[in-house]
C-alpha cells in the first residue's frame, strides 16, 4: 500500500496488484508500484488519506520548530556571554 494512502476499494486494488505482479517480473518495485497506482486511479479507485499520518507530520513539525527555537535561544546566549566578556 502506498505511503499514508489507503485505498478505500480493496478488492480492485488487489486485482490491480495482481496484474501487476503478471506484468512485472519484481514486485515489488518503484516502477511497479507507480503503475498500480496509476492504474488504480484510471480504473476510479480512490484513496483515503491517513490522519494518523497526518497527526505524526503535524507532531514532528512542532517537534522541529521547538528545537530550532531552542538552539536560537542558545546562540543567543553565547552570543550575550562573549559581548560582555569584552
Amino acid at each position: 500500500m502506498p505511503g499514508p494512502e489507503k485505498p478505500l476499494n480493496e478488492k480492485l486494488w488487489t486485482m490491480v496488484i495482481f496484474q501487476a505482479k503478471t506484468k512485472y517480473r519484481t514486485y515489488p518495485s518503484p516502477g511497479a508500484s507507480a503503475w498500480v497506482h496509476q492504474r488504480y486511479i484510471e480504473l476510479g479507485g480512490k484513496f483515503e488519506k491517513s490522519t494518523d499520518h497526518t497527526a505524526r507530520k503535524k507532531a514532528m513539525k512542532k517537534l522541529w520548530e521547538r528545537k530550532l527555537e531552542e538552539k536560537r535561544e542558545q546562540a543567543r546566549k553565547q552570543n550575550s556571554k562573549k559581548e560582555g566578556k569584552n
